[in-house]
């Protein structure tokens, strides 16, 4: 799969091969369960209702238990009361939150960035570079380039310049690669990247970026011994 390059001119320049470690395959169901984990995280329970031990009030027994032809009763707190308690009401600690393993969410977000390459609406922009923050020139490329609507622009890492030109365009966000959000990917018309960032996205699902993540935490990076693992340990 080769991923459409342009220069700033709009001419278009030499494709690039789409890295083969951002491949995925395009499982609908696997990005609404990521997306349904993401908005869940992000719920919190706001009604809350107070049961019979949180009402205040009805620590005596209204009337004795016998002789007043009226029904028995212990509280004025019981939920049979006007007044009393909730049963089985919503409270403020319930948790909406669902688990989904991290593999299953790193599948879900390269399908969704997959599938914007596959369908011709990711393209790439040449040595485009900003030696001072110019939002006109960067406006000037984009009309140039042929993007559609609500575009991302994935930034090159550590270039204040690039991220100043493009911020206050109303109808670009920006990504870092790092930090990819798959709802923004999903609901974009069209992905912009540059060469470093699209090869700062490979590195992040790389194996070498698990390896330097565990040397940063100080754990020891597991090795496969040569022969696999299927010889006996000595």
């Amino acid at each position: 799969m080769k991923i459409e390059f342009y220069k700033k001119s709009g001419e278009k320049d030499t494709a690039r091969e789409y890295p083969k470690i951002l491949e995925s395959e395009i499982s609908d169901s696997r990005i609404l369960e990521y997306i349904r984990y993401l908005r869940a995280a992000e719920r919190s329970a706001i009604a809350d209702t107070k049961d019979r031990s949180e009402v205040a009030g009805g620590g005596r027994k209204p009337w004795r238990q016998k002789g007043t032809g009226q029904a028995r009763h212990g509280s004025r707190r019981s939920p049979i009361w006007v007044g009393g308690g909730i049963t089985f009401g919503p409270n403020s600690e319930r948790n909406f939150a669902i688990r989904m393993n991290k593999k299953e969410r790193r599948a879900a977000l390269l399908a969704a960035v997959y599938s914007k390459v596959r369908d011709k609406l990711a393209i790439g922009v040449s040595n485009l570079k900003f030696s001072i923050p110019k939002t006109k020139e960067a406006a000037k490329v984009l009309e140039k380039l042929p993007l559609k609507g609500k575009t991302v622009v994935f930034l090159p890492g550590g270039d204040d310049n690039f991220k100043k030109s493009f911020q206050n365009i109303s109808y670009c966000t920006l990504m870092s690669p790092e930090k990819p959000d798959i709802i923004l990917i999903l609901s974009a018309d069209s992905l912009l990247f540059t060469k470093e960032s699209l090869e700062q996205l490979a590195l992040c699902f790389s194996d070498k970026r698990k390896k330097d993540l565990l040397k940063m935490k100080g754990k020891e990076v597991p090795t496969i011994p040569q022969g696999g693992m299927s010889g006996k340990a000595k």
